[in-house]
């Protein structure tokens, strides 16, 4: 079966359509009977051209190592550029002082005043006995002897005050509840006296020569 558009086509025959006007014709013929156009202008492209330029299109790039270093290494001077500004910087800022502690000493505590000892009465002992109103006598050459003296109210670590009345006949030493004496000259009747806290007792004394 033939027609005007199908250009006296056989059923077994290759057929191609026109792409100007439509019209199927035998694939044989180079142009289209009903319009002229020629085939050869609209053919797709050959299969080996094709793959020539996919196999063109899978091939890895070529790269350019020297201008890739060379990047690499303005990058890297630039950044290095900008850690050494960055630390010439950190070393120009003046350190900020710190602020000096400054320990304050401690006040010095006052000490309380201790109130002075009230003293009541003293009484003196020597010779293995409590010396009265008689007092006591003493030679000149003997040996040393002590005195001691007893308060009330008794303290013991007490400052008592020893004196005599004619002091180059007596020898007198100390300034505790005890003290020592010895007869230096036989001048007679002296006086001793004792001092604590205010209070104080006078006794006789008798240096005779033996």
């Amino acid at each position: 079966m033939t027609d005007a558009k199908s250009g006296n086509l056989n059923d077994s025959e290759k057929t191609v359509r026109c792409s100007s006007c439509g019209t199927m014709y035998s694939a044989s013929k180079r142009k289209c009977p009903a319009c002229g156009q020629s085939i050869s202008s609209k053919r797709s492209p050959q299969p080996d051209s094709f793959f020539a330029r996919l196999s063109e299109m899978r091939k890895p790039q070529k790269v350019n190592l020297p201008a890739l270093i060379g990047a690499c290494l303005i990058v890297t001077a630039y950044t290095a550029g900008i850690v050494f500004n960055i630390s010439a910087n950190a070393r120009d800022v003046e350190p900020v002082p710190t602020a000096e502690i400054v320990e304050t000493a401690a006040p010095t505590p006052v000490p309380t005043p201790t109130p002075t000892p009230t003293v009541t009465g003293i009484k003196l002992y020597a010779f293995g006995r409590e010396l009265g109103t008689d007092g006591f006598t003493a030679y000149v050459g003997d040996k040393p002897f002590s005195i001691t003296a007893e308060l009330e109210p008794q303290l013991p670590s007490a400052h008592v005050s020893w004196s005599i009345s004619d002091s180059a006949s007596l020898s007198v030493s100390g300034d505790s509840l005890s003290c020592e004496f010895a007869a230096l000259k036989p001048t007679g009747k002296n006086e001793l006296t004792v001092n604590c806290y205010g209070f104080e007792t006078t006794i006789p004394v008798y240096l005779w020569e033996r």
